[in-house]
């Protein structure tokens, strides 16, 4: 199935062929199998293949090309993608980004990085805008058990009371050698209590990163393309991904995109799936596969239920800075606002607010 999303184009259908012609990215999606005669075994040769479906969409309005299932690319589509700065996207099974193909144009690369380095290397630079980052999760947190307990009924009010406490701990933190552990800490009693108010709702067995569970595989999966969002924004502006100033560095983790996917997962993500197990939306028979014990991942029904929310989530206009955006220009607009920061040309990060 493909999902023609303003903006995005989600290719969902196993053997689809992504071409171009013209100034235009062009689908060509398989056929169904046509049925069988009585008592014939479907072989792989003796029968014509049925008529593949032929679709076209204008470069000019794609923002990537995101791929979720086994399919091939032509040459000339990429040169096209890349042309216009559409970034070609795969994701795995679980939603997490495997890869990427982007332009190698550097755009003035040097100076930024540069700075991105100096601060980072700076203790107390780097922990200030880490302790931003955290405020910014913790807060658009708080807001959200608020608006569960008023729009759905969550029993969080304990939760929500014990957060708010932990909350003003966080920003008497002062930077030292061991801020960082102390910070990750006090995060973590944020999230604890967070989750907790929210199995109250409904029944989960807690928020596990690698968890497998229904609910963790649909959270992991829209958080992959929260960190595919991030990645690109970083990447459009030139910012280094991978030198981060909270999460640590290590080989082959995105470090600075896991620092700025912190004040956008309750907008982004959560807003948006947790409401679809609230009402009972996903969860439904054939929205996952189980792939072993106790362990599911979605299939393609709960892929685009999942894809749909976050989507629709990522293209709604919401407040930023006094004016009405869309969370994916917000997103953007963030990554702006951190370069400005490295480049000292801005002296207060200011993170993203979650209003419901």
């Amino acid at each position: 199935m493909i999902y023609p999303i303003p903006m995005d184009l989600l290719i969902d259908t196993y053997g689809t062929f992504i071409g171009a012609t013209g100034e235009r990215i062009t689908i060509s999606l398989p056929g169904p199998k046509p049925p069988l005669p009585p008592g014939r075994k479907r072989r792989k040769t003796g029968l014509p293949k049925p008529p593949r479906t032929r679709k076209e969409y204008p470069i000019r309005r794609l923002n990537k090309i995101v791929i979720l299932r086994p399919s091939s690319i032509s040459m000339h589509a990429v040169q096209l993608a890349l042309d216009h700065e559409v970034d070609i996207v795969y994701l795995g099974a679980f939603g997490k980004p495997v890869g990427r193909i982007f332009s190698s144009d550097p755009k003035g690369l040097a100076t930024l990085r540069r700075a991105q380095l100096t601060t980072s290397s700076d203790q107390i630079k780097s922990f200030e805008l880490a302790r931003t980052f955290v405020v910014g999760k913790c807060r658009n947190q708080i807001r959200f058990m608020r608006h569960l307990a008023d729009r759905y009924g969550a029993e969080n009010a304990k939760e929500r009371m014990q957060a708010e406490a932990v909350f003003e701990s966080i920003a008497k933190l002062l930077p030292s050698n061991r801020a960082n552990e102390e910070m990750l800490g006090l995060e973590g009693s944020i999230a604890e209590r967070y989750w907790r108010g929210m199995r109250t709702l409904f029944k989960f067995p807690g928020r596990i990163p690698q968890g497998r569970d229904k609910f963790n595989s649909a959270l992991n999966y829209g958080y992959g393309i929260l960190y595919n969002e991030v990645e690109r924004a970083c990447l459009y502006i030139g910012l280094d991904p991978y030198l981060g100033l909270y999460h640590s560095e290590r080989y082959g983790k995105p470090a600075l995109v896991l620092d700025m996917v912190e004040e956008f997962r309750v907008p982004l993500v959560d807003a948006a799936i947790i409401p679809l197990f609230i009402n009972k939306e996903l969860g439904k028979r054939g929205d996952f596969e189980l792939v072993a014990k106790s362990e599911y991942r979605l299939s393609a029904q709960g892929k685009s239920k999942v894809v749909g929310a976050v989507l629709k989530r990522l293209d709604q206009k919401v407040a930023h800075r006094g004016k009405k955006r869309t969370l994916r220009a917000a997103i953007t607009e963030q990554s702006e606002l951190l370069a400005r920061i490295f480049l000292e040309k801005e002296k207060m990060y200011i993170p993203f607010e979650y209003t419901p």
